[in-house]
C-alpha cells in the first residue's frame, strides 16, 4: 500500500477535541461564575452598611495587623491582586465617605500611606460581624478539612496565575 492510498495522517489534539481543555474550561468558567456570585452576593449580604464587597476587601485589608498605622497603595494594591487604579478608586469613594484617609508616611514625609479613620474602624466592627454571618453561609456545607483543601489549590491556582503576570 503506497502512502497516498490508505494511512490517514495522524489527528492533533486540538482544543476542541482534548478532554483536559474542556474540564479545565468548565473549572475555570465555574471559578469566574462563582467569582461574579461572590461579589454580588457579598454586596448585598453588606447593603445595610452601604459596602460593596470590593470596598469590604479594602477596608479589610486596612484593617490587618500591621496596617493600622497605614500601608502604601502599592503594597495594598499587590495584597488585593488588583490594579493601582482600582485601589484608587475605591479608596477615594472610601475617603469621600470618611472611611478611609491618606496620612504622611513617617518614614518619607513625601509619600502617603492609607489607613482607616476612626469612623472606619467603627464600621470595621459592624462589618466584620455581617462578613462572619455571610461565611458562615456561604461556606456552610464544607468541612474544615475542605476548607483546608480548598484554599490550598485556590493557592496554587494563584501562583499559577501569577506566572502570566510577570
Amino acid at each position: 500500500m503506497s502512502k497516498s492510498e490508505g494511512t490517514a495522517p495522524p489527528q492533533k489534539r486540538t482544543p476542541a477535541s482534548d478532554e483536559r481543555f474542556h474540564l479545565s474550561n468548565r473549572l475555570l468558567f465555574r471559578l469566574f461564575k462563582t467569582a461574579n456570585i461572590m461579589h454580588t452576593a457579598g454586596t448585598k449580604w453588606t447593603s445595610e452598611l452601604k459596602m460593596t464587597s470590593q470596598q469590604w476587601s479594602v477596608v479589610g485589608a486596612l484593617a490587618r495587623p500591621g496596617y493600622e498605622e497605614g500601608v502604601s497603595v502599592n503594597e495594598l494594591s499587590k495584597f488585593l491582586m488588583v490594579s493601582r487604579q482600582n485601589v484608587n478608586g475605591l479608596l477615594m469613594r472610601l475617603e469621600q465617605h470618611g472611611i478611609s484617609q491618606r496620612v504622611a508616611d513617617p518614614r518619607d514625609g513625601r509619600a502617603k500611606l492609607v489607613q482607616l479613620t476612626p469612623e472606619g474602624w467603627i464600621l470595621w466592627r459592624q462589618l466584620i460581624r455581617r462578613i462572619s454571618e455571610f461565611y458562615d453561609v456561604a461556606l456552610a456545607s464544607f468541612t474544615t478539612a475542605e476548607l483546608v483543601q480548598l484554599q490550598y489549590f485556590i493557592d496554587k491556582l494563584q501562583r499559577n496565575l501569577g506566572t502570566i503576570l510577570k
